[in-house]
């Protein structure tokens, strides 16, 4: 992958992600901020509690919230998020989930100015965002309170830009009321965030680097996290190649997990020896040899198995099965649960938990569709077919995934109990049922092929099992007919 690939990729999983965890849209229309179950959860980014589209709360916010609380001596709910958190991303979350973070890459993109990745002084500035960590959020919370014992948010009034840009500024835009209400400190936080923006432009993410607390907290992690960059000693020549693409002027090849690296991955796509990969990756390449056949290195029996016919069947019958899901779950759920969200004035009845469950079933479905049509373009090639299986079974993985969210979520908001536990499970069951019966006919596939055997029992097997997985289309509008 080329870097200014793997650039474009990131940008746009940011955007992604920004539109997913900001989209109450009604919050920006009214001026009002989002007060739904879910902002008991904490972002792992620095998005503010009082963005108008936000679903959830800042971590930052919520630290500051608990310790300058009498009620609290400490939070071990937020303390112990941020460092799960850090545990597993590190400052992965700094690259690719934070909005603030995806507010400086583009700004650093508009070509005017000369760029210089790092400001004079560097060596020492960096070390600010430490300084801001423990006196900000934590000391002038903790010390400075009134009669009731409550300490204001400081970083919150007085520093967070992030915080002016997506929730200061659009509320003001829209609310007439907080117009009237604009004094000092918001003109003060209006010329932080102004000296951000301008500095960002000539400087790669100076907020990151040197004023973020957050960021300085995962950064902690960096060398022990789940997510870390791993130096292939015989591959290395030490070009420097890795320091030119990181934005921040790490020696990757010497200090791989420093506390300052964002985790951006630009000095793995730049590595023209492929030395650096990160632990995830090296992961994922281990199972894509343990669960994937190479198709060019595989030796199979494909002339010896009549499998051509039993392909084209099964392709026809996945593709209906997609088609069919998809339309089902789509057309007549998906769609119409967005647009509900967008059009009903209520704010404390919006759950993500359901929309994620349907979104990953209609990827699924998609999956399945395309299986399908792979089978059907790739019947005679036996080389291909033993990969069907695979295929598939990922589409399963998607759909565990769907209803362990699904679940999750209704335990925790027991208002889509009743949507998800009382009806979509229900609704949904045979189509896994369809998906376990396609896995059990791809691997009948795969193992004729491995083995060129065929015989009249194995035949009868799959034919009885076809029929079974054509009748689970069926009972699917079945049970959506009874439930309803």
């Amino acid at each position: 992958m080329t870097p200014k690939r793997q650039s474009v990729i990131r940008t746009w999983f940011q955007a992604a992600w920004f539109v997913l965890t900001n989209s109450y849209i009604r919050g920006f229309t009214k001026g009002k901020i989002f007060a739904g179950n879910t902002k008991v959860i904490c972002f792992p980014g620095l998005n503010c509690y009082s963005c108008p589209g936000a679903l959830a709360a800042c971590p930052m916010g919520s630290l500051q919230a608990v310790m300058g609380n009498s009620s609290y001596r400490i939070s071990l709910y937020v303390f112990g998020m941020l460092s799960a958190l850090g545990v597993v991303f590190g400052r992965l979350i700094c690259g690719w989930m934070c909005p603030f973070g995806l507010f400086q890459d583009l700004l650093h993109k508009i070509p005017i100015m000369k760029k210089i990745k790092n400001l004079p002084g560097h060596k020492y500035l960096k070390y600010l965002r430490y300084v801001i960590l423990v006196v900000f959020p934590i000391l002038l919370v903790s010390i400075f309170t009134d009669l009731t014992g409550t300490g204001d948010p400081w970083f919150c009034e007085w520093i967070c830009p992030s915080g002016m840009l997506f929730g200061g500024i659009p509320l003001v835009i829209v609310n007439e009321s907080l117009r009237q209400a604009i004094g000092g400190r918001f003109i003060w936080k209006l010329i932080v965030l102004l000296a951000c923006t301008i500095t960002a432009i000539k400087v790669y993410r100076p907020f990151c680097k040197y004023m973020c607390p957050l960021g300085a907290i995962y950064g902690l992690f960096n060398p022990i996290s789940s997510y870390r960059l791993v130096i292939d000693k015989e591959k290395c020549v030490s070009c420097r190649m890795c320091q030119k693409a990181c934005g921040i002027d790490i020696k990757t090849f010497e200090t791989p997990n420093s506390m300052d690296c964002i985790r951006c991955g630009s000095c793995i796509a730049a590595c023209p020896k492929g030395a650096i990969s990160s632990t995830w990756g090296l992961k994922r390449d281990k199972i894509r040899e343990r669960c994937f056949i190479d198709d060019e290195k595989t030796e199979t029996k494909a002339s010896e198995a009549p499998v051509k016919n039993k392909a084209v069947v099964f392709g026809i019958l996945t593709v209906i099965h997609g088609l069919y899901a998809v339309y089902m779950i789509f057309y007549q759920v998906f769609y119409p649960s967005i647009i509900n969200r967008l059009t009903i004035d209520t704010y404390n009845d919006y759950f993500p938990a359901y929309l994620v469950f349907e979104g990953l079933l209609v990827i699924a479905a998609a999956m399945l569709l395309f299986t399908g049509i792979y089978l059907i373009i790739s019947c005679g090639r036996s080389d291909r077919l033993i990969s069907v299986a695979e295929k598939i079974t990922a589409a399963l993985i998607m759909i565990v995934a769907a209803y362990v969210i699904g679940i999750v979520g209704a335990i925790i908001d027991p208002k889509t109990k009743s949507q998800i536990l009382g009806v979509t499970i229900y609704y949904y069951a045979s189509t896994v049922f369809g998906i376990l019966i396609a896995l059990f006919l791809a691997a009948g596939i795969k193992k004729m092929i491995l083995t060129g055997d065929s015989d009249k029992k194995r035949t009868i097997i799959w034919m009885l099992f076809s029929f079974l997985y054509l009748a689970a289309l069926f009972l699917t509008q079945a049970m959506r007919m009874w439930v309803v």
